[in-house]
C-alpha cells in the first residue's frame, strides 16, 4: 500500500517504523526538519516536511496516490483539515486520530460525512477502554468495547453448575439489552439458534449493553467474588471521568483522588455517587485513611507518568489486589511491569496498534476477531440502496452465521435490536459474523470488501 503518514510524534513513528518494515510504500510529513532527518536516516521513507494541513504540502507528498492517509499529529485541527483536504485530493481511505472527541461524539454523522474519515480514534477514549476492560479482566475471559463503550462483548465459560447450563437457547430468560452471539464449544465457533442447547465447559459470546451482561453473569454464577468492587482512581483528567463512569456502570464502588483542587471540584459536579478526594495519592497516609489496601484496583492515571508509577506502588505496598498505570511514554510500558506494576496503559502505542490492525485486517470495518479469525465482529454502515435498507432485521436476508447485535442510530443511540427493528441507510451497525459468510454478508450491505 501506499501510505501516507502526517504527524511523526510517538504514534506516526512508531507507524512509520513497523509498516515500512512490512513492505508498505511510506511517506512522512511533519513541520520538525530534525525529527523528519532522524526517520529519514533510520528508515526507509520518503520525507516531506511541513504542515500537513496545508494542500501544497499534500500534493508535494502525492496525497492523491495514497491508499491509506494516517493524520496523527498532536493537533486536532491539522489532523481534520488533513483528512479533509486528502480525501478531497484523492486519498482512498483516511484515519482521523483526535485528542478531544467530545465535539465530534456529539454530531457524529455531521463530521464523518464532511470530514470523510474512515476510521476515528481517541487517545483517551481508547485508553479508557483498555484500563477498563483490564478491571474487569478478572471476571470474564475477554472484554471488548464498541459504540465508545455503550456496547460490550464478554466471553465466559459455562460453569457445570448453572441455571442455564443444559437448556435450549429459546427456553432461556436472558436479560433485556444483550444476545448470546456465539458458543466456542472445543474451539469451533457456533452462531446459536433458539434449538441450540448450552453445555457445561462452553465458551460464549455475549453482546449488548455492559450493565445487562452483568446481571447474565450473576445468573451464570461466572467467579462474582473475583470481580472488582471498589477501586480506586488517581487522576483529575477528562480519561479519569470516562473510566469512573464505566465503573459506575458495571456496579463498581469508585473513589477519585485529584491533587489539583480546582479539578477535583469540577470532577465532583460531573461525576454523581463518586467520593472524590483532594489530596496526594502519593501520600501515604491519605491511602491508609481511605483503606487503599483494601481496595480491589488502583488505577494511577493521571497525566504524570512519574506519580502515576509511584503512587500504584504505594498501593501495591498497602494491599491492593492489581494496580494500572496510565503510561504516556511507550517506551516505559516494559519498565512498568518490571517495577511491579499489573497493567501499563499506553494510549499512544494503543492507537499505533489499532491503526495497524486496520491496515493489515482485510476489512477495515473489522473491530475483533475470533478463535484466529474463524468469526469477526463488523462495524459498517448500511448503504443506501442496499439489500437490507429500509427492511425488518428478521426480512434483511442475512444467513445462518450472522447476527445483527447492535445498531447506532442517527441521533447516536444505540439499540439491541429485535426481528422488527428497521435498518437504516447511514446508520451503523454491529454484526457478529461467521468468517464463512462474511462476504455474502457485506455484499447484502452494499459493502464491497478489497
Amino acid at each position: 500500500m501506499n501510505i501516507l503518514i502526517v504527524g511523526l510524534g510517538e504514534v506516526g513513528s512508531y507507524l512509520a517504523k513497523v509498516l515500512s518494515t512490512e513492505g508498505h510504500s511510506i511517506t512522512v510529513v511533519d513541520p520538525d526538519l530534525q525529527r523528519m532527518r532522524q526517520v529519514a536516516e533510520l528508515l526507509d521513507v520518503q520525507a516531506v516536511s511541513g504542515d500537513g494541513a496545508r494542500p501544497d504540502v499534500l500534493d508535494k507528498a502525492e496525497a492523491h496516490a495514497a491508499d491509506l492517509l494516517l493524520a496523527v499529529s498532536s493537533d486536532d485541527k491539522v489532523n481534520m483539515l488533513t483528512c479533509l483536504f486528502g480525501k478531497r485530493m484523492g486519498a482512498k481511505k483516511t484515519v482521523l486520530r483526535l485528542r478531544d472527541t467530545s465535539a465530534v461524539l456529539r454530531s457524529k454523522t455531521f463530521f464523518r460525512k464532511n470530514l470523510h474519515h474512515d476510521l476515528l480514534l481517541s487517545l483517551d477514549d481508547l485508553a479508557a477502554e483498555e484500563i477498563v476492560k483490564n478491571v474487569l479482566q478478572s471476571t470474564a475471559l475477554g472484554v471488548d468495547n464498541f459504540a465508545e463503550g455503550r456496547i460490550q462483548m464478554r466471553r465466559f465459560r459455562m460453569p457445570e453448575a448453572c441455571p442455564y447450563t443444559g437448556k435450549l437457547l429459546k427456553d432461556l430468560k436472558i436479560p433485556s439489552g444483550m444476545l448470546i452471539t456465539a458458543i466456542d464449544r472445543d474451539h469451533e465457533v457456533i452462531v446459536p439458534g433458539g434449538s441450540d442447547e448450552l453445555l457445561a465447559g462452553d465458551e460464549i459470546f455475549a453482546l449488548g449493553e455492559p450493565k445487562a451482561i452483568s446481571t447474565f453473569e450473576r445468573k451464570i454464577g461466572g467467579a462474582r467474588s473475583t470481580t472488582a468492587r471498589s477501586v480506586v482512581v488517581f487522576g483529575g483528567a477528562r480519561i479519569s471521568q470516562q473510566v469512573c463512569r464505566a465503573l459506575q456502570a458495571e456496579g463498581v464502588d469508585v473513589k477519585v483522588v485529584v491533587e489539583d483542587r480546582k479539578d477535583a471540584e469540577r470532577m465532583s459536579e460531573a461525576l454523581d455517587n463518586v467520593v472524590v478526594l483532594h489530596g496526594s495519592a502519593t501520600d501515604i497516609n491519605l491511602l491508609q485513611e481511605e483503606h487503599v489496601g483494601e481496595c480491589d484496583a488502583f488505577l494511577g492515571i493521571s497525566d504524570q507518568d512519574e506519580r502515576n508509577l509511584m503512587s500504584c506502588q504505594l498501593a501495591r505496598t498497602l494491599g491492593t489486589r492489581r494496580t494500572v498505570a496510565l503510561v504516556h511514554k511507550p517506551d516505559y510500558v516494559s519498565l512498568y511491569h518490571r517495577l511491579g506494576i499489573d497493567v501499563a496503559v499506553s494510549p499512544r502505542l494503543l492507537c499505533a496498534n489499532r491503526i495497524l490492525a486496520f491496515v493489515r485486517s482485510r476489512s477495515i470495518s473489522t473491530i475483533a476477531t475470533i478463535e484466529e479469525g474463524k468469526a469477526e465482529v463488523i462495524e459498517i454502515e448500511v448503504q443506501a440502496g442496499s439489500k437490507v435498507a429500509g427492511r425488518k432485521v428478521k426480512d434483511a436476508g442475512f444467513p445462518r452465521g450472522c447476527v445483527v447485535a447492535a445498531i447506532t442510530r442517527e441521533d447516536g443511540s444505540v439499540v439491541i435490536p429485535g426481528g422488527d427493528d428497521e435498518l437504516v441507510a447511514g446508520e451503523q451497525a454491529v454484526l457478529f459474523v461467521l468468517e464463512k459468510v462474511v462476504d455474502e454478508v457485506l455484499g447484502l450491505a452494499g459493502i464491497r470488501r478489497e
